[in-house]
């Protein structure tokens, strides 16, 4: 605990039929809640009270999640805090049936609207998202619409948990926007009256985006807070991005704090009270009735968080205290970014980034591509260094039909942390020759690199969200009529610079992924997603 700390905080419980009376005291603020396994909070500022809605985890050790309801504590000080019991059950909605999982509460005209992730009955399926109304922060609340605001068909996607963590935030002129989705970031504006869409679902591109969007505005800057990097073979952090507008343009701006402690998922929730900022999350560090916290036993947290004069966000620190000592006092100054040294791409090779995110197309007339469909054909994950215990080199094998001079080299990619004097990428292409057998080889043997004079082309990569990577030759490089060539991305074990998207099944026979050298689904010899572009030479 920090030192000079002194606050206790408590929580104080008020069921119907009973005197109020507190139930946990404790020096650490952290976890906030003692008396259940809570999750994905929900933080809303109403007049001088901070309402906290929350996940109520309940699964055994054979379960993922087992949530049935959603939960709700009030604060005037953010240290004691009110228990009011259960909100509403995905069951209060008929068109339901189960899972309580992450929702968010707003007030407009004095009236409190509640959006829900649940599933939906057989007559849609997946997950779905819901609108309840009351007269009051804690209820009750009824189903708005009789019938659920996002379906799975509204957003086409292979994934039945499209549609989770709703945000909803009303903009200065009284527009209210909702956000919502896993693994893509969604969109779109509501009408005045809360419960129906106003216009076309929009997709978000951000990088490294997992899940748990949160919409917020500062100043004059707005903020898409969100969960990140689970789709990246890592347990979730979260990051945020900025805009001047609801409508964008978003600039990310990195990773705002770490992983939580012993929970895969993390959920932000953010708030101005007071005049302080507070960051709440969750992690899975209590146990409680002798259950230790795990992925679906979690445990609301809160932090002080600080703006910059610059709008960007101090990077959170979790901690055990939370706000159980006071708050830094003054204005805090800008926090410089960690730099690691600059790079620059070698001389050889024009890198173009930040092009055409979510292609469904290539543009121009490639040689060579190993889907037409960039976005529409891709596993979910893609893949960096950090793949399955460490990579130093991924590649792609291709033929060409034709002698010709290759002039660019394109990938489908993004997210990542990006490339810095410790985590390098370089591109490479090496020949393979003539292969007897069509099939890929399990394995390849590489030797001269023909770029950058055998030593490769170094690039910067500057994180973005997944779309179209174009390398420039400076050099032209021969590629000679049915000869096999494998271009690799090379990097730092265990790094993870930038992510090359795969595709879900074998889209090109003539090549194939590998990891050092060795292919990577033996099975389903899944492609990386590239086009090589050049001029044929051929008479």
């Amino acid at each position: 605990m920090r030192s000079g700390a002194k606050n206790f905080f408590s929580i104080v419980v008020a069921f119907v039929g009973m005197s109020a009376g507190i139930i946990n005291s404790h020096a650490e603020t952290n976890p906030l809640f003692r008396d259940a396994f809570t999750a994905d909070p929900a933080p809303m500022v109403y007049k001088d009270t901070v309402y906290l809605y929350v996940g109520h985890d309940e699964a055994n050790d054979k379960e993922m999640f087992n949530m049935k309801d959603w939960l709700c504590y009030s604060s005037k000080d953010m240290q004691t805090w009110t228990a009011h019991g259960t909100m509403m059950k995905p069951t209060d909605f008929k068109w339901a049936v189960k899972d309580a999982w992450a929702a968010q509460v707003v007030e407009k005209g004095g009236k409190f609207y509640f959006y829900v992730t649940v599933h939906h009955d057989p007559t849609h399926g997946g997950k779905a998202i819901g609108v309840a109304v009351a007269d009051s922060p804690t209820g009750p609340f009824v189903d708005a619409r009789g019938s659920a605001l996002v379906t799975e068909e509204m957003t086409p996607s292979p994934n039945g948990w499209d549609d989770i963590d709703p945000t909803i935030f009303i903009d200065d002129d009284g527009t209210p926007w909702l956000a919502w989705g896993n693994p893509n970031c969604y969109m779109v504006k509501l009408k005045p009256n809360m419960t129906e869409l106003d216009g076309p679902i929009q997709k978000i591109n951000l990088p490294n985006y997992t899940e748990a969007p949160w919409l917020h505005k500062h100043g004059s800057t707005y903020y898409l807070i969100y969960a990140a990097f689970a789709h990246q073979g890592m347990g979730e952090k979260v990051c945020y991005a900025t805009a001047p507008k609801i409508s964008g343009p978003w600039t990310y701006q990195g990773i705002l704090t770490d992983s939580a402690k012993s929970s895969y998922t993390i959920h932000p929730g953010v708030i101005d009270f007071k005049g302080q900022g507070y960051f709440f999350y969750h992690n899975a560090t209590l146990t409680l009735n002798g259950q230790k916290g795990a992925i679906g036993r979690r445990a609301v947290c809160m932090e002080y968080m600080y703006y910059n004069p610059d709008g960007t966000i101090q990077p959170i620190t979790q901690t055990a205290e939370g706000v159980s000592v006071p708050p830094k006092s003054g204005a805090p100054g800008n926090t410089p970014k960690k730099a690691e040294g600059n790079v620059v791409s070698d001389p050889g090779v024009k890198v173009t980034q930040n092009t055409a995110p979510g292609a469904t197309s290539w543009p121009d007339k490639p040689i060579f591509v190993t889907t037409d469909n960039p976005w529409n054909s891709v596993q979910m994950d893609g893949a960096s260094f950090n793949e399955k215990g460490g990579a130093e080199n991924l590649g792609q094998t291709f033929t060409v039909g034709a002698d010709c001079q290759a002039k660019r080299i394109s990938i489908y990619g993004g997210d990542g942390f990006g490339t810095d004097a410790k985590n390098p990428v370089t591109l490479a292409l090496y020949d393979l020759g003539i292969q007897s057998d069509s099939t890929p080889a399990h394995t390849y043997t590489a030797e001269t690199n023909l770029l950058g004079n055998g030593k490769g082309l170094r690039i910067a990569y500057q994180v973005q969200a997944t779309g179209l990577l174009h390398f420039d030759l400076a050099d032209k490089v021969e590629l000679k009529a049915n000869h096999t060539y494998v271009f690799e991305l090379q990097g730092v074990r265990n790094s993870a610079a930038l992510f090359w998207r795969r595709t879900k099944k074998d889209t090109y026979p003539k090549g194939a992924a590998y990891q050092n050298r060795s292919l990577m689904d033996e099975k389903s010899k899944c492609d990386f997603v590239m086009a090589v572009y050049g001029t044929s030479t051929s008479n």
